[in-house]
Parts: C-alpha cells; structure tokens; sequence
C-alpha cells in the first residue's frame, strides 16, 4: 500500500490524465445521466490544481471540457432527455467555465501554499542552523567563561604573586633604606618631601680615644664585634634624642639635631644626648674613652650626591663640631658658645680655654695655653697670666686673641710698662688688619665644658628653702627611670619638670595625711604625668600664643595616652593609672565631657594637677618667661574660684609653698 502510494505521489500527472480519460470513458458509455456527474469532474480537478499546479489543473480542466464537449457534440441526445440541445450547451459551456475557474484558483492556492510552505521550509531550516550556531555559540561561550573564570583566577593569581613580590621588594628596599638612613628621613624621602634648606641646627661628633691602639691588638673580628656592641649601645640614646645618625666614620659618630625634622629646642636635644652618651660610656666596660664635641649654627641640609645620594650637613658649624670634638678632654662633653646660650637655664657648664679654629699648628704653645688657662681659673685676677697669654697668642699670630688679653693685663695692672707696649703693639697689628677686638668675634672658639643638668631643686624662685631641706631627698626615691620622661621633657624644654611635680605633690599628699601606698601613687603619677605628649605634634609644644580648638583638644588627650603608654611599657599599677588618666581634668567638669567632676575625681590627680600647673608657670619655657611664685599662687587661687582645680588642694599647696 505505501509503494502505491509513493508510486501515484511520483507519477500523479499521468494517473491523473489517465484517471481523467477513464472516468469521462465511463460516464459516456455507461452513465445514463450524465449530466448529473458532470460535478464529479470537480474533483480531480481540484486534486489536480493541489497537486500539478495552476498551469496542469487549467489544462486538465480544458481536457475534461473538451471531452465532455465532444460527446455533447456526438450525443447531445444522452444530455439532454427533458431539455434542448441549446440547454445542454449552455450548462455545459457554464460547468466547463467553472471547472477551468476551479483548477485555476485551486492551483494557484497551492502555488501560493506550497510558496509559503517552501518559505517557512526554508525559515525552519535557517532557525534549526541558526539554533545549532546557538547552541554552538553558547557551548563556546561556556567553555570561553569556564577558561576566562580559569583565566581570571590565573591572572590574578599572577597580580597576586606581583604584589607580594613587589610588597617583598618594597620592603627589602625599605629595610635596606632604614638599615643605611634615619627613618625620618626615609618617611620624608618616600613622600617626597625632603629637600635642600638652610636652617639653624647642632653638629654633634663624637671619637674614640685609643681605638686605633685597640684595633692594632686585636684580631679585626674582636674588633668589630666590639665596636657593632658600642654603637648598638649609642644607637637608641641619638635617636631618643630625635638626632639624625648622619655616618660612622669608624669609630667616629656625626649626627645632626633639628634635621630632617625642624625641633625648636635642637641644641637642648643634643647636649642631654652627649650627656646620656657619656653616662653609658661610663656604665659599660669598654676599653676606651669617649669624646663629644657640639656645635650650633646654620648649615645647609639635604640630600647631597648623584646617584649614591645622602643626607648631611654641610657648613662651617660642621667643621667646628669637628674641632670642639678635638679638643675635647676624655669623657667629656664640649660645646661652642651659640649652644651653650640656647642651654644655659638647664645645664651647669664652665667655660674652657678658647679653642683655634684651624688645626694646631705649634702643639706644644697650645699645652702652655692650657696650663695657663687652667692657672686662671684659680687666679682669675693675676695680670702676668693674662700678659703670658697674649704673648703666647701673638707668636700663633692670632692677634685679635693677644690684643684681647694685653688689654685685660692692662687693666688688672695700669702701671705695667711691659705690658703697655706690648698692648699698643698688638693694637697697632690690629689696626693694620683692619681688625676691631670685640668679644665673640676673635679667632679663637669660646667652648664650654658640660658639667652636669641643673638640680631644679635649687630654684629658690620656685622651691623654697624650708621645702627644700624637708622634700630634697623624696625624688631620689621615685623608682622610675629618668630616661623615660627625659626626652620628653626635652622636646618642650621642660627639664626637671617631672621631679619637680613628683615632689610637690608628695608634699601635697603627706599634707592630706595619706597613706604610704597613696603617696608613693601620687609620687609616681606626678613624675610620668606628662608622659603622653608623645602624640602632641612637637610643633604645638613650643607654640608662642593660644592654640586653636582641634589643637587644643589634641593636647588635651595626652593625659589619657599617658596612661595608655605606660601599660605598654609593664606599669600594671591602677592606682597609679587612674591618677594619669584623670591628671588634667577640671575640678568643674568644664572642657571634659566624659571625664569626671569634683571628688568623683581621684584625690591623687586632683593634687598632681594642682602641682603640674604651679611648676608649669614657674619655670622658663622656650616660649616664655618664668612667672613670679607668689603671681603663680594667686593665678591659681582664681582658677580655683573658677572651678578649675580643687580648692582644698589650692590652699594646701599656699601653705607649703607660699
């Protein structure tokens, strides 16, 4: 059945002529009434127009009329059994226009439908390629984001890598910078803002006496090994002192002071370094002796070189360190006069034999001078001194120095005629070299020797003399260390200002009759109290005028830091903190919204905050003068009233102090 099937779709025009040719055969020869299946032509017909098209439907339609019209012809009889022939030729004529209209439009409505079907064939096929490119595409695209997720995490994988590598090379390069410069110069540098200034700071070298002899007599690693443990040991006093490590030069140290960073209290700096420099010396067995020489003045700083670059100094205050540091007597400290008056309120010094300026030419005319120098201070009014030292510097032709002395043996001793010629000589070379004899302009160096830092107790401006004879020995008591507030105090030019607090306000404390465990509380808290200005900007600490509200409530948390350094350091005493914490509050409240008021506020920091404020205006700052004690009462009194301090403390403190 489907072969013949398949056989009639493959040969459907010539079984549908043949299929044509017998049905009209049949209805002629058999169909007595032939006129009713006329309409049967219809169907093949139609079946002729789905399946051959408009052209052969048309033509078949015109076969079949051209048949039937044959026979109407040969027979019209058989057409026609109650009509007439012009009946038969008319609905013949009729049916035969129809059956060709009916091929005609049946064809061409499968044209058109076979048109469409072919379209939406071809529309299938492009939708089933373009679906199998989509699916293509789409199994590309998964494997392209399954490879670009590999890719990504490859690739940064690799940016990871990078960054670590260069984080790792960054910090290398760090270390390397830190290990070979100051780190403040290394911050500067990496931000870009270290440059080439002229500005005003201390020199300090420093020289080992007898190491070259050392490092002749021993193997070269004892040598450095040695030598590494001294400068581990200076290392940490220079930079809590904020100095600049400028180079070792052997045994040899330069350092500058006020540079990179510009402190204002740089010769202050220096001199408590060479101080603490020699204090450790001092405290280690090293088989050597250490001299330091500092000088102030204005130099020009920066990075000097071209590609191997560094930071120094250079200028003749440099030069002059170098020979102060010479002439310097073992385990000593020596300074030139511009450092000596910016120290002067804090340290005791005595004034040496003015050093040259160049190198020693005639060493032994400069043993004579020290001999005679240090015969005058014994004699400081014996005219012969002063005449054998200006002939001693006429002969180094150092004639401003010889004219200078002359005219003090001249006025020790009128009548000398020796000494009166020899002072118009040298006044007559001193007029030849157009030279004026003024104080501070010969050529020699005015050099001071450190003695020691001031005792603040002696101060009878601020520490009376009946306090003194019964607290003098209480800050030799204090446990604490002074190195941890020392270079505290420095910064804001505050010496002494930690045992002077710590003093009184255990004086303050025995007043109140507390205890022992509360005094020794109070007597601690005083010393470290200011211990938290480490956050204030150095800036702000030796600012002349009123500071602005961000600064001042800056200044105003280094109470509470105070307290929090001292943890990190060990110090678990929480009286001793609590006093620290609350040290700078109001009596009123005013200004610390989450602190305390009244005696909610520790009795210990009520009392050291009384004791701070008396010390702090009586003593000299950098900024300004000292104030008067009684001034100082009466200032404090008024804060009192105000409802600054307690007023109970107030009035102790009048009665011990005043």
């Amino acid at each position: 059945m489907e072969k013949l099937k398949d056989y009639i779709t493959r040969n459907f025009e010539q079984a549908f002529v043949l299929l044509t040719l017998v049905v009209t055969v049949l209805i002629n020869y058999f169909v007595p009434q032939k006129i009713a299946f006329l309409n049967f032509y219809f169907l093949p017909i139609i079946l002729g127009g789905y399946y051959l098209g408009q052209r052969k439907a048309v033509l078949g339609a015109m076969l079949c009329v051209l048949l039937v019209s044959l026979y109407v012809v040969l027979s019209p009889e058989s057409f026609t059994p109650n009509g007439s022939v012009l009946d038969v030729y008319t609905y013949v004529t009729t049916w035969g226009g129809f059956l060709i209209l009916a091929g005609a439009v049946v064809g061409k409505l499968h044209e058109k439908l076979s048109a469409e079907v072919t379209t939406v064939q071809i529309l299938n096929q492009e939708l089933g390629r373009h679906k199998e490119e989509l699916q293509q595409a789409n199994v590309t695209l998964q494997d392209y984001s399954t490879n670009l997720e590999m890719k990504v995490n490859e690739r940064t994988e690799e940016l990871k890598q990078s960054k670590l590598s260069i984080e790792s090379l960054k910090a290398k390069v760090e270390e390397a910078l830190y290990t070979t410069m100051d780190s403040s110069v290394v911050k500067l540098m990496i931000e870009g803002r270290l440059r080439i200034e002229k500005r005003n700071v201390s020199i300090m070298f420093s020289d080992l006496i007898g190491f070259t002899r050392y490092s002749e007599e021993h193997p070269p690693e004892v040598v450095i090994r040695d030598l590494n443990r001294y400068l581990s040991d200076m290392e940490p006093i220079l930079l809590a002192y904020h100095g600049h490590i400028d180079k070792y030069m052997g045994d040899g140290i330069m350092c500058e002071f006020g540079a990179p960073i510009d402190f204002e209290t740089y010769r202050l700096l220096a001199v408590l370094a060479g101080i603490k420099l020699q204090e450790k010396m001092a405290q280690s067995n090293y088989p050597w002796q250490m001299r330091i020489g500092i000088a102030s003045g204005s130099t020009i700083t920066g990075l000097i070189g071209s590609k191997r670059q560094t930071y120094t100094a250079i200028g003749d205050v440099v030069n002059l360190a170098s020979r102060l540091e010479k002439g310097c007597p073992p385990g000593k400290v020596v300074i030139d006069l511009e450092t000596y008056e910016g120290v002067r309120n804090y340290i005791v010094a005595r004034k040496l034999r003015d050093l040259p300026s160049r190198e020693v030419t005639d060493v032994e005319k400069e043993r004579q001078l020290q001999a005679l120098q240090d015969r005058l201070t014994d004699r400081p009014s014996d005219a012969q001194l002063y005449f054998e030292l200006g002939r001693i510097h006429m002969e180094l032709d150092e004639v401003a120095e010889g004219f200078y002395y002359f005219e003090r043996a001249l006025q020790l001793d009128p009548d000398n005629m020796p000494v009166k010629v020899a002072y118009a000589e040298a006044g007559m070379k001193v007029k030849e070299a157009e030279k004026i004899s003024v104080k501070g302009k010969r050529q020699r160096i005015e050099a001071y020797e450190v003695i020691g830092l001031k005792d603040p107790f002696e101060n009878r401006e601020v520490i009376p003399q009946s306090f003194y004879d019964e607290y003098r020995t209480v800050a030799e008591g204090i446990p604490i260390p002074n190195d941890v507030v020392l270079p505290m105090e420095a910064m804001d030019g505050s010496i002494g200002h930690s045992k002077l607090v710590a003093t009184i306000s255990f004086a303050l404390a025995n007043f109140f009759r507390l205890s022992e465990t509360e005094k020794q509380d109070i007597l601690q808290a005083g010393f470290v109290a200011d211990i938290g200005k480490q956050i204030v900007p150095y800036h702000l600490l030796n600012r002349r005028g009123s500071l602005s509200t961000g600064e001042y409530d800056l200044v105003r948390m280094h109470p509470v830091e105070g307290a929090t350094i001292l943890r990190s350091m060990g110090y678990d005493n929480e009286g001793l903190l609590k006093i620290v914490h609350h040290s700078h509050e109001n009596y009123n409240g005013a200004g610390h919204p989450d602190g305390l008021r009244g005696d909610d506020i520790p009795t210990g920091a009520r009392i050291v905050a009384v004791a701070d404020v008396y010390c702090a205006l009586t003593c000299k700052r950098p900024y300004r003068d000292s104030w008067e004690r009684n001034a100082a009462l009466d200032e404090i009194s008024r804060g009192a009233e105000k409802g600054l301090y307690d007023p109970q403390v107030v009035k102790a403190l009048k009665e011990i102090i005043g």
